[in-house]
C-alpha cells in the first residue's frame, strides 16, 4: 500500500485559477438531471461541481487509494448517494449507463502527456452518449527556448569531475528524458511559438508533428526547449500552465534538454520540431541551429535490453516466469466464496515455495489481489 499523496492533491484543491476556469466551464455545460463521469477522480472536486450545478449522478474512476478518500469527501458534502465509485483505469472500467458529460484534469505539463488524449477518446466512445460533452475540448501547444543552467542541471550533473567516467555515459538518458520545471519568465530566450492544436472532441492521430521557428529575443545560450498548454475546457473558457500568463494555473512545464547548448544571437531563427505519439507516451524533439541538427527521443532515455527487443518483435513465445506463475495460482484461487485470509493460507499451504519467504508470499498475495479482483 502507498500514502495518498496528500502535497499533489492539496495544489488541485488549492489552485483558484484552476478551480476557477473549471466552475465556469461546469456551469457551461452541465444542466440539471445530467449524469457525468468523472474520468482520474482524484479527490472528487469537479465531481462535486457538477453536482452542484445540477447532475444528478457521478461516476467517479480512479486507479488509486484515493477513490477511497473521495468516499468521503463526497458524504462530507452531502453527496454520498449520488456518487458510484470504480477502482481501475478508465479505459478497463464498464458503466452501467452512458452519460450526458466526461470531464477529468488530465493535462500534463505539456497538455498531452498524462493520458488526456487516450482517456477522453475511450470515454467518448464507451462513456459518453451521442451529442454528449467532453471537458476539456481541445489543446493548444506553445514552445520556447530556453536559457538556464537550472533546467538544465539533470543533464549537467552527469558531467561533472566527481562522476566517474564510466557512469558519465549515463548522460545520454538524461539528455533524452523530458524533466518538469517552474520556468522564469527571464529564462525564455526566444520568444513564444505555437506548435498545433489537439481536438479532444475527435479522434487524434496516432502520430503528431509540430514544426516552427523560434526567433531569438537575445544573445545566449540555448540549453533546450520548454513546452505548456493552453487548454479549452468550454466555449471562451480556457485555463494554462503557460509562465509568461498572470492567471497561470500552478502546473509544471515541460522542459526538453539538448546535449550540447549552442550559442544563440539577438535575432536569429531557431528551427525545431516536437513529435509525440500521446496514447504511447513517446516524445521526440529536434532544433537546427548553427548549421548542426540535434534530434532527441524519449525512445534513447529507455535502457532496452534484449528480453525487451525480442518482446516488441511480436514473434517471440513467451513463457509465464515465477512471478506471473505465482499470480496465476493466486487468482486461480479467486472463486468468489473463499476469503482473503483462506487464500493467503492456502498459498502458504500448497505453495510454500513460490517465492523465498512466508511474508513474502502473503505481501505479494495481498498486492495481487488489490491489484487485479474486486470484493464481494
Amino acid at each position: 500500500m502507498s500514502a495518498i499523496p496528500l502535497d499533489e492533491h492539496y495544489i488541485y484543491a488549492s489552485d483558484k485559477a484552476r478551480l476557477e476556469a473549471y466552475r465556469r466551464a461546469v456551469l457551461a455545460n452541465v444542466r440539471p438531471g445530467m449524469t457525468v463521469v468523472d474520468l482520474g477522480c482524484g479527490s472528487g472536486v469537479l465531481g462535486a461541481l457538477c453536482l452542484r450545478a445540477g447532475a444528478a449522478r457521478v461516476y467517479a474512476i480512479d486507479s488509486t487509494s484515493m477513490i477511497e478518500a473521495a468516499r468521503g469527501v463526497y458524504a462530507a458534502a452531502g453527496f454520498a448517494e449520488q456518487v458510484t465509485f470504480f477502482r481501475g483505469m478508465s479505459t478497463t472500467v464498464t458503466l452501467p449507463e452512458k452519460a450526458d458529460l466526461a470531464i477529468c484534469d488530465q493535462a500534463g505539463p505539456f497538455g498531452f502527456d498524462a493520458g488526456i488524449v487516450e482517456y477522453l477518446e475511450d470515454a467518448r466512445r464507451r462513456f459518453v452518449k451521442p451529442g454528449g460533452t467532453v471537458v476539456p475540448r481541445r489543446l493548444l501547444l506553445e514552445a520556447a527556448g530556453v536559457e538556464s543552467e537550472r533546467c538544465y542541471r539533470n543533464v549537467s550533473r552527469w558531467r561533472e569531475a566527481d562522476i566517474a567516467a564510466e557512469l558519465q555515459t549515463l548522460g545520454i538518458f538524461a539528455e533524452n528524458t523530458k524533466s518538469f520545471v517552474s520556468l522564469e519568465r527571464h529564462e525564455a530566450v526566444t520568444g513564444t511559438a505555437e506548435l498545433g492544436e489537439i481536438d479532444l472532441t475527435a479522434d487524434s492521430p496516432d502520430y503528431l508533428s509540430w514544426p516552427a521557428k523560434l526567433v531569438c529575443k537575445h544573445d545566449g545560450i540555448l540549453h533546450g526547449l520548454a513546452g505548456w498548454f493552453r487548454c479549452e475546457l468550454a466555449e471562451g473558457v480556457w485555463m494554462t500552465n503557460s509562465p509568461f500568463d498572470d492567471k497561470r494555473i500552478d502546473r509544471s512545464q515541460a522542459f526538453l534538454p539538448l546535449a550540447d547548448p549552442v550559442e544563440v544571437r539577438e535575432g536569429q531563427e531557431v528551427p525545431v520540431v516536437v513529435m509525440a505519439r500521446p496514447k504511447e507516451d513517446f516524445l521526440a524533439w529536434a532544433v537546427e541551429s548553427g548549421g548542426r541538427r540535434q534530434r532527441h527521443s524519449s525512445l534513447d532515455a529507455m535502457p532496452l535490453g534484449a528480453r525487451d527487443l525480442r518482446i516488441g518483435d511480436g514473434r517471440s513465445v513467451p513463457k509465464l516466469s515465477s512471478e506471473g506463475k505465482a499470480r496465476c495460482v493466486i487468482l486461480g484461487l479467486c472463486d468468489g466464496v473463499r476469503t482473503v485470509e483462506e487464500i493467503i493460507e492456502l498459498v502458504l499451504r500448497d505453495h510454500p515455495d513460490l517465492l523465498p519467504s512466508r511474508k513474502a508470499i502473503a505481501d505479494f498475495v495481498q498486492r495481487v489481489l488489490s491489484r487485479d479482483t474486486e470484493l464481494a
